[in-house]
């Protein structure tokens, strides 16, 4: 029987609107509705580094992005980024380290020690508002290779396909219903999670019904009208298996929500139930990353097309979620919108081709969809196109737009936003119909679980508390104690604080800004008798690496190439025997180096203290018992002195004799970390990891003749690009002596409450000198 089509005027509330109480929607409902994502994840973080490959006594720089997770915009609510660097192997932490967040931005370095092995790295990093109790993904990493030296780099090819195949079914909002054209999408995969491209049949009692085959990616969706009194199996014709694999339940009754067309203005739904069901009146959510955009209500009886204007919901993924009259779910459906509203980064330079030590000049202008110029944050790394991963599809549009909100590993994720590719849209529509939907408990009311506050794991201040060190009889000091916390050079940064009632403190993120080069010290400002010290630790790497081990790394896939691999030029190999001046790296024979300077003075002040030898004066003997009138003079470490040993006076005092006599060199006792720091009644922080400038030469013309040779790979790495109101920012740099083809990746976020991203990228050529 024909359909009958009802088209409804639809009431849209805004999220920040009161709903009326006529209309069966009530503040509350709203409220509820938005609580799931209030909960949640508040910040996504981001990484973008120099380059995709490094080698040994390098340092990796690079730039976090700590964004609003609904809006897209630079978070000011963080001001700690956790960075760790995992070996993939063994999957442990070999670097740690905290950075300051500045205004949603970090911009910092790690060195690689020459310890570690060659192999595949992740740099992870996580907000104070990243990490949540229960957390059961992370996206806030960037995959780098680590080698000894770049000509052991190894031409390593995508994940191939294997003998093994998923395949699965997702009907369009959730089920499928008896009596209603449904479309079903698919995918098919490997075990690795690599796109299989299928070709099958679906039947209807074992007959044929409807032939498919996938359309992208191993994606793919047909139309057929599902009966709950059939039985329906899918059986691939390519590959060829004999394998069934069965469809989802056909429920007898319900509702239904398909996407009928979707242009840029708007997108069409038609909702649909089952003649047994009585007429009542439905709600359709539209949210984008946690925001409630639209709220439509109709009255459905058998069928009703519904139409949504698109203009004021931001780009990326919109959620749209079919409720009944009791405010519970029935069908939900994820559609890509404005997929147009982004930033468009050009970067132009004054040549195409360049001779060794050249000075470049980089133009860069920003603009959004309208071609209006956008004040934006961008990072610009220029490189040795040797060192780039290939294999690695990640950018800042894919991360924060798809992979932040969908489950798995996104295959070449960077094919949908190609504006080369014409089908990228009916791909991405198969991208988001392959996700499924969340499955709600029937019976329960909607988003009940979300209105259960979820923990932030980490946090920007440090707790401490004041005690007495041991038992004592004497009455407990009461009040308020006073707490230093110092930095190395105490006399530039310190901070005098009152504990609470109870003796407890907080070492904030100020406090961890002063130690950026070196450590934060916290002394205890109370009498010497009775004795108080302070008990602090810093669980933060601890909490992180437990709860890292609890959930799997979401990282997009590479794609897989049919074509020969582009052919690469010769790499320039620097000798390992050639200080390249990345790093200068100082050794000592001394057994116990103290990196700090204050616990370095600490140490000397000790070693005067606890030490009772000296040189006899005039003497100059060590511990000259001939001479022991005058012990102020102290021996200095490092220097032979004559000494004496068995030392005897005769009756009279007036002559001695010995047993034996002898030099040394003399060395002051080893002091540790932990005793100085007993000593002085001192607890020590790690504060934010200090920052370092990137090396930019700049050569005049006698020094692009003269001069040490300049093996520099990276050319440039700028994270701090803020573009003007025209939407523009020129950079300067200098080519260095490697002869090469160079790739520059610029990457940002506009700084307007719009929240648009966007990438973009150059080559160029260098040469030799004429």
């Amino acid at each position: 029987m024909k359909a009958n089509y009802i088209y409804f005027l639809l009431v849209l509330f805004s999220v920040k609107a009161n709903a009326q109480d006529d209309t069966g929607v009530s503040d509350h409902v709203l409220s509820n509705l938005e609580q799931y994502a209030a909960n949640h994840q508040k910040e996504i973080v981001y990484l973008q580094t120099s380059k995709g490959i490094y080698e040994t006594e390098e340092a990796v720089w690079f730039k976090g992005y700590v964004l609003d997770s609904q809006l897209l915009v630079p978070s000011l609510m963080s001001k700690t980024l956790f960075v760790q660097l995992i070996e993939d192997k063994t999957d442990k932490s070999v670097w740690e380290e905290k950075y300051e967040i500045e205004a949603g931005f970090v911009d910092g370095h790690l060195y690689l020690n020459d310890s570690l092995r060659a192999g595949s790295y992740t740099l992870a990093a996580y907000s104070t508002h990243s990490l949540y109790e229960g957390t059961n993904v992370f996206h806030g990493v960037r995959k780098l290779e680590i080698l000894k030296n770049i000509k052991h780099k190894q031409k390593r090819e995508p994940v191939k396909n294997d003998s093994t195949l998923n395949f699965n079914t997702f009907p369009e909002g959730g089920d499928l219903v008896s009596g209603i054209q449904s479309r079903l999408a698919f995918k098919a995969e490997n075990s690795k999670g690599v796109p299989v491209d299928v070709s099958g049949v679906l039947y209807e009692n074992n007959v044929p019904l409807v032939k498919f085959k996938s359309a992208h990616d191993g994606m793919g969706s047909f139309l057929f009208l599902p009966n709950s009194l059939s039985r329906y199996h899918i059986q691939l014709t390519d590959p060829l298996s004999n394998k069934t694999y069965d469809l989802p339940q056909v429920l007898p009754g319900g509702k239904t929500l398909r996407l009928l067309k979707k242009t840029k203005d708007q997108a069409v739904f038609k909702v649909s139930q089952t003649a047994n069901l009585k007429e009542e009146t439905i709600y359709l959510k539209v949210e984008t990353r946690g925001v409630i955009y639209n709220v439509a209500i109709g009255r459905l009886k058998r069928d009703l097309i519904i139409k949504i204007p698109l203009k004021d919901i931001p780009s990326g993924i919109a959620r749209v979620t079919l409720f009944d009259e009791n405010i519970k779910p029935q069908a939900e459906r994820l559609m890509y919108v404005n997929s147009h509203r982004k930033l468009t980064i050009r970067a132009v330079l004054d040549k195409s081709e360049y001779q060794a030590r050249d000075k470049a000049v980089l133009k860069l202008r920003v603009t959004d969809q309208n071609n209006k110029p956008v004040i934006a944050h961008l990072g610009l790394g220029v490189f040795d196109k040797l060192y780039q991963n290939e294999l690695d599809p990640k950018n800042i549009m894919t991360h924060y737009y798809l992979s932040a909100q969908l489950k798995g590993n996104i295959n070449n994720p960077t094919y949908y936003f190609n504006e080369a590719n014409k089908n990228r849209e009916d791909a991405l529509n198969l991208l988001l119909l392959t996700q499924g939907w969340r499955r709600y408990i029937r019976g329960e009311p909607s988003l009940k679980e979300g209105s259960k506050q979820i923990k932030p794991l980490l946090s920007d201040s440090i707790t401490g508390v004041i005690h007495l060190e041991k038992k004592t009889k004497r009455p407990k000091i009461s009040g308020q104690q006073v707490v230093m916390v110092f930095a190395s050079d105490s006399l530039r940064d310190k901070d005098i604080m009152m504990t609470d009632p109870k003796g407890f403190f907080i070492i904030n993120h100020k406090h961890l800004k002063m130690g950026e080069k070196g450590y934060v010290y916290v002394k205890p400002m109370t009498p010497e008798k009775p004795k108080y010290v302070i008990d602090i630790k810093d669980p933060s790497f601890d909490i992180i690496s437990s709860n890292r081990k609890k959930a799997p790394i979401s990282y997009p896939l590479s794609k897989l190439k049919d074509k020969a691999r582009e052919q690469e030029t010769e790499p320039f190999i620097v000798s390992n025997e050639l200080n390249q001046l990345e790093e200068i790296v100082l050794s000592t024979n001394k057994k116990q180096v103290f990196r700090d300077k204050y616990l370095g003075r600490l140490d000397s002040l000790a070693k005067l203290e606890m030490n009772s030898d000296y040189v006899g004066i005039p003497c100059g003997t060590l511990n000259c018992q001939a001479h022991s009138n005058d012990k102020s003079k102290k021996p200095i470490e490092g220097k032979v002195y004559y000494y004496m040993e068995g030392f005897k006076w005769n009756d009279k005092r007036n002559a001695y004799t010995i047993t034996g006599s002898g030099y040394l060199k003399y060395q002051y006792p080893e002091l540790t970390e932990s005793y100085l720091l007993k000593k002085f009644n001192l607890k020590m922080l790690k504060g934010f990891y200090g920052k370092r400038e990137f090396y930019e030469p700049v050569y005049d013309k006698e020094d692009q003749i003269n001069g040490f040779p300049d093996y520099r790979n990276t050319l440039l790495w700028k994270p701090d690009i803020i573009t003007n109101e025209k939407g523009e920012a020129d950079i300067i740099f200098y080519c260095s002596d490697i002869n090469t083809k160079f790739i520059g990746i610029v990457e940002g976020v506009g700084l307007s409450a719009e929240g648009l991203l966007g990438t973009g990228s150059f080559e160029f050529f260098v040469g030799k000198r004429k």
